[in-house]
């Protein structure tokens, strides 16, 4: 709350009743409507980008998606430039996370202003390895769902040929209606998985 206030003060010094930012009122759900869109934005990309690449690596003379998808999880190789996993100073550098990344937090962040009392200029440094666990844990969630079959290639592209990120859907047995939140990016989900990796990071 103090963010987004701090935020919506310096965006506009003349905005009035900061009791108005509060949790149900417009600008509040404006604003975690945005956040929640930019964090799902990781994982529909990161779905069209692995489709995209084993649609061009799997034919009849390649190894089939699961294998493929095998691959690129053993050693994390999909993190590493070249995919090749046996040279630790690659890592982070493969063109699948380098690529999400940018369509994902790089190019939306452009153009953003100046927060001094948050120390903008610190997080553009060092907040982008949050985004960048995000995009790792994105990538692992796409390929593992693609290796187990609940996603599809082919499902993957609309008629003319485009991605369409389509999330997969999982039979809630309590309801007994299928739902995609199971399977979706989200921090109940995943939230286990993208905290080490942020934590590595870290170190890194």
């Amino acid at each position: 709350m103090r963010a987004l206030r701090i935020i919506i003060t310096t965006v506009n010094p003349n905005f009035g009743d900061l009791s108005a930012i509060r949790p149900g009122a417009p600008v509040f759900v404006l604003a975690t409507r945005w956040l929640s869109v930019w964090r799902s934005n990781f994982g529909s990309t990161a779905l069209a980008i692995m489709a995209h690449f084993l649609a061009s690596s799997t034919d009849d003379t390649q190894p089939p998606v699961r294998e493929t998808c095998n691959e690129l999880l053993d050693g994390f190789a999909f993190l590493f430039q070249d995919l090749d996993p046996s040279k630790p100073e690659n890592a982070y550098r493969s063109q699948f996370l380098l690529q999400l990344l940018a369509h994902t937090h790089l190019r939306p962040c452009i153009g953003c202003p100046d927060v001094p009392r948050l120390d903008t200029d610190a997080l553009k440094e060092h907040g982008v390895k949050g985004a960048i666990s995000l995009s790792c844990a994105a990538l692992e969630r796409a390929i593992r769902l693609f290796q187990r079959g609940q996603l599809h290639v082919n499902d993957q592209f609309s008629s003319r040929g485009k991605a369409t990120a389509r999330t997969p859907l999982k039979l809630n047995k309590s309801s007994g209606k299928e739902t995609s939140t199971a399977l979706s990016f989200s921090e109940q989900n995943w939230g286990a998985c993208t905290l080490p990796l942020s934590r590595l990071l870290w170190i890194a």
